[in-house]
């Protein structure tokens, strides 16, 4: 970010005064109502405005690159937390797409008289009623009434954790834009793009 309060600051920028590879990185050029370090701390109160700008550029453009595979029926994407999962654990996803916006969570169920477990997907609002009907549910191994909760994680942690595992690039999509919203209403909010066509 380059700022000043004249008009020199965008002679700077014209001129031949970075290193090209600099030059590259200048996302915006700002007026500011003082110089040197006063400045400079306007312009550092600026930057996460401008920063959040940027960050919605890349995510719309994230975005149309996944809604033209959509639209294109090119077969490189997938929907729906089961299937995206799926595929994440095969390594056939290459950018999994995550929704700020996803209030659910990945459980684990565990019985302590046999040890059986089982993962459930839960809306985050659903958890305490969720908890509450596993009291006095028999275990579907062992037929005790002993299932609990032994572990629960945000699905944006359990997935980008999977994701890591097998090297696929994670991008947590803010509902700001359009295109957010998007993800989240018409995708439920947990999208990927595969590095090949899955089998089935």
């Amino acid at each position: 970010i380059i700022g000043g309060p004249g008009p020199t600051k965008y002679d700077f920028e014209k001129g031949d005064h970075l290193n090209y590879m600099l030059k590259n990185k200048i996302i915006d050029t700002i007026d500011t109502a003082y110089v040197e370090e006063q400045g400079v701390k306007e312009i550092v109160e600026k930057a996460p405005e401008i920063m959040r700008k940027v960050r919605y550029v890349e995510e719309k453009q994230i975005m149309q690159k996944f809604l033209y595979e959509v639209g294109h029926d090119t077969g490189l994407i997938t929907y729906g937390e089961a299937e995206v999962r799926r595929l994440l654990e095969m390594g056939a996803v290459r950018l999994l797409l995550l929704s700020e916006g996803l209030d659910i969570s990945r459980v684990a169920i565990k019985c302590s008289a046999c040890g059986y477990s089982e993962q459930k997907t839960i809306k985050n609002p659903d958890m305490q009623v969720f908890d509450q009907s596993l009291t006095g549910k028999p275990c579907l191994q062992c037929q005790a009434p002993s299932l609990t909760v032994a572990e629960k994680v945000d699905i944006v942690d359990d997935l980008a954790l999977i994701a890591e595992a097998s090297s696929a690039d994670v991008e947590v999509i803010s509902t700001e834009t359009e295109e957010g919203q998007m993800l989240k209403n018409a995708f439920g909010g947990i999208a990927a793009m595969l590095r090949f066509k899955s089998q089935g």
